[in-house]
């Protein structure tokens, strides 16, 4: 697979990436931009309405404290187009300049989370304690006795892993927090599944990895790939490089035919439980692999029926095969 990301001959809002960086590698352009946000904040995140509130340049300049102005002008017109736009009434935040504000928001406060507690939710696995801990934006969920969901692919014992903006902390016990994880992962694989990237809407592409000689079995990860599952699919933004590794299984979980065929025996798929997953993976799913041409057939059953889909080694979906009318388990 093919990866560009961060070069300059990717041009977003008419400045590559480089550029980008550049731009806001100074104190008083984010300052600018924090003024403007805080004056629009109320009504900044509606992009329907068109009355967001601008800042004229002298009461701009005066939030950001910048007495020069010839300086100033120097540093907003260094925002402008892309960051900030100037209108009849004075300036405003551009959807660029948006989301630099909502970025920041999010991470605000990082070091002083402390999650490392004893969770009240036992393992799915082998229903042992589990602990969490929240490091450098990322919270982790972890077993104190098994592997784990995914071994050798993460940390010794991890039951979730994934990337979690501090500001989402708020408010939240552990348990919330960790269930939360859960949902933002799957609505990700949503989007990777349709072929967008979440972050930046560009095109994502993707890959599946098979291990040929897959052991798994009574519980223990396979000898060979270190996990349990043995279809892998990479999927990768070739824009800005987000991306996830995963089970092909809990990728299925992102297409409308199989969200569908769960929802009708009582599971969202988009906000399932750490167990449902659990049961998903380990008791209701088939995953084969078929040679000439290359296949991963994924089937995910019930009681009363099952929906399969098939792939092609670049992860394009060949078919689905899905129950003729609703059932329910």
């Amino acid at each position: 697979m093919s990866l560009t990301r961060l070069t300059p001959d990717i041009d977003l809002e008419g400045i590559a990436p480089d550029e980008a960086f550049s731009i806001l590698g100074n104190e008083i352009r984010l300052d600018i931009i924090r003024a403007l946000w805080q004056a629009g904040a109320a009504k900044q995140y509606d992009d329907v309405r068109g009355d967001t509130r601008s800042m004229s340049f002298s009461e701009l300049r005066g939030e950001v404290g910048v007495d020069d102005n010839g300086r100033f002008n120097y540093h907003i017109s260094e925002l402008m187009p892309q960051f900030v736009r100037q209108t009849d009434d004075g300036y405003r935040l551009s959807g660029a300049g948006k989301r630099i504000a909502r970025t920041v928001i999010a991470v605000s406060g990082a070091e002083d989370v402390d999650l490392s507690t004893d969770l009240d939710v036992d393992c799915p696995l082998c229903e042992s304690p589990m602990t969490a801990a929240y490091e450098d934006q990322w919270l982790r969920i972890e077993c104190t006795v098994c592997d784990g969901m995914f071994g050798d692919e993460t940390p010794e014992g991890t039951v979730y892993f994934s990337n979690y903006p501090a500001a989402g902390l708020a408010d939240r016990s552990t348990e919330e927090a960790a269930e939360t994880g859960l949902f933002r992962c799957l609505l990700d694989q949503a989007y990777l599944m349709q072929g967008v990237c979440r972050e930046c809407a560009g095109h994502v592409e993707a890959t599946l990895s098979v291990c040929e000689d897959h052991d798994s079995g009574g519980g223990q990860p396979c000898s060979t790939c270190g996990t349990r599952t043995p279809v892998w699919a990479d999927q990768r933004c070739r824009t800005c490089g987000f991306g996830k590794r995963l089970p092909i299984e809990i990728c299925c979980l992102g297409l409308t035919p199989v969200i569908g065929f769960l929802d009708d025996r009582g599971i969202d798929a988009l906000a399932p439980t750490f167990k449902e997953i659990v049961e998903l993976l380990e008791s209701r799913s088939e995953t084969s692999v078929s040679e000439d041409p290359f296949c991963v057939t994924v089937t995910i059953g019930g009681k009363t029926g099952s929906v399969s889909v098939k792939f092609d080694d670049d992860m394009n979906v060949l078919d689905i095969d899905r129950p003729t009318a609703k059932t329910a388990d």
